[in-house]
């Protein structure tokens, strides 16, 4: 599925010509408080498979020694998670209109999780300390 989006003003545009439809949620406390609650996101993708236009308005933040941030200058949108150690980017579904047959898959960071709200789909949940030993172990 070819996906096309852009930021809240429009300055920052993203295109991925080909991604699967599986979204993971991540639960923890830095993309709470990025994202304004949980991060859905699409797969990861590598910086070859996607067209970001508008790189002079992004603005990129070291939320952790494994992964950086990047958010529009102009509106604030929140454009992506970048892992460090894949060299993936994360991009958030709200960015992106197309998607009408996508499904969740993942819950990340479940033990980070609010208990005020729960996703009808079964997923696989990954604590913190899972989610970082499989992704340490998958980066070795």
């Amino acid at each position: 599925m070819e996906l096309a989006g852009q930021c809240l003003c429009g300055k920052v545009s993203i295109t991925i010509p080909k991604i699967s439809e599986e979204i993971t949620v991540c639960h923890c406390h830095m993309c709470q408080k990025f994202f304004g609650g949980p991060f859905m996101a699409l797969e990861g993708v590598l910086p070859e498979n996607f067209t970001l236009n508008g790189e002079e308005q992004i603005q990129r933040f070291m939320s952790s020694e494994w992964a950086e941030r990047g958010s529009c200058k102009a509106c604030g949108s929140s454009l992506f998670y970048h892992g460090l150690a894949d060299n993936e980017y994360y991009f958030p579904v709200g960015l992106f209109a197309e998607i009408d047959h996508a499904k969740l898959t993942e819950e990340i960071f479940y033990d980070q999780k609010p208990a005020f709200f729960h996703y009808k789909e079964p997923t696989e949940k990954l604590t913190e300390a899972a989610f970082l030993q499989k992704l340490f172990a998958d980066s070795e």
